[in-house]
């Protein structure tokens, strides 16, 4: 069993990669606020082949000053909580783990749509003015409306008393869009329709993640290890499986991630402080617009993991051949 939080908070604009300073002087920048608590709950049918369900429950926030011209208003703040996208997945170890000094597993799983993706909150349009329920960021939402595809690589390899990692993860979300109005549509004034020339971006997209990260580890004081890692995170301008039409802000974001691990008696504690060296808000699919998002200077992410349980048993699940 493990419980693990993330933690960030993103104020800084980009375009491409290049940093929107301005809207920093002018005082006119977003704030989104996000907290993240999963409880994933593992069964190890062998050595090799485990199966997990994780839990996801987000809180979050999106603010930004109403108006932001042609004087900043006060800041009007719209909020997001609840139960996200609960995953069913299972990995397999390629190679004997009592036999190799290193190994590498392969894993897949669903993502289900249960996270509420159409979550509203009270908050005034973009004049300050009318406030009244409305749809919340796509950012926010606690879910995104679709089955998704979980594929994952990883492996390791000890190097005397070094250990050398790196793990990769994709999220395929074949679903184009979700029928939830975009900001473009929900902080309108009264009377104000939508911009034709933005009907691609009216409704949310349900956008493909991917998270990768390589480093190594070594023991520092007894059951206390440190380490450090390349750590880059994104989400696509185009899906793998599926179009991509609806609002999204694609955009990759890579980290220098220090952490430091203690492990005892079943039972490991592990804190890292991922800190942005590089952002890029990537055009928008099919339109090629170049709109700007917030990207966080660094993300904190905590864990417990609790090991239980007797012997080995035979899982019903036959290990991929």
């Amino acid at each position: 069993m493990t419980f693990a939080t993330r933690g960030l908070r993103s104020d800084t604009h980009y375009r491409l990669d290049e940093r929107q300073v301005e809207r920093e002087t002018l005082g006119t920048y977003v704030i989104n606020r996000q907290f993240a608590a999963d409880l994933t709950v593992s069964y190890n049918c062998s050595q090799r082949l485990s199966l997990a369900v994780g839990v996801p429950y987000i809180a979050a926030s999106w603010s930004i000053p109403s108006p932001t011209s042609p004087v900043p208003g006060p800041r009007a703040q719209q909020d997001a909580r609840g139960i996200g996208d609960i995953s069913v997945t299972t990995r397999y170890w390629l190679f004997d783990p009592k036999t190799f000094t290193g190994n590498i597993a392969i894993g897949g799983g669903v993502k289900m749509p249960t996270g509420k993706y159409d979550a509203r909150d009270m908050y005034p349009d973009r004049d300050g003015r009318n406030d009244q329920l409305r749809y919340v960021d796509q950012s926010i939402q606690p879910g995104d409306g679709g089955w998704g595809i979980y594929l994952s690589v990883e492996g390791f390899k000890r190097m005397g008393r070094m250990q050398v990692f790196g793990s990769g993860n994709y999220l395929a979300n074949p679903r184009d869009t979700n029928g939830t109005p975009s900001l473009v549509v929900s902080r309108l004034p009264p009377g104000v329709a939508p911009s034709a020339a933005n009907r691609d971006r009216w409704v949310n997209s349900v956008p493909d993640q991917y998270l990768a990260r390589v480093g190594v580890g070594l023991p520092v004081w007894k059951n206390v290890a440190a380490g450090g890692s390349f750590r880059v995170e994104g989400l696509r301008r185009y899906d793998l499986i599926g179009p991509s039409h609806g609002f999204r802000r694609p955009g990759v974001e890579m980290f220098f991630e220090p952490g430091i691990s203690y492990a005892t008696r079943g039972h490991a504690f592990n804190v890292n402080v991922p800190m942005g060296f590089y952002k890029n808000r990537k055009p928008d699919p099919y339109t090629g617009a170049q709109g700007d998002a917030t990207f966080p200077n660094y993300i904190f992410l905590a864990s417990y993991g609790w090991r239980f349980g007797g012997k080995d048993v035979a899982c019903a699940v036959p290990p991929p051949q």
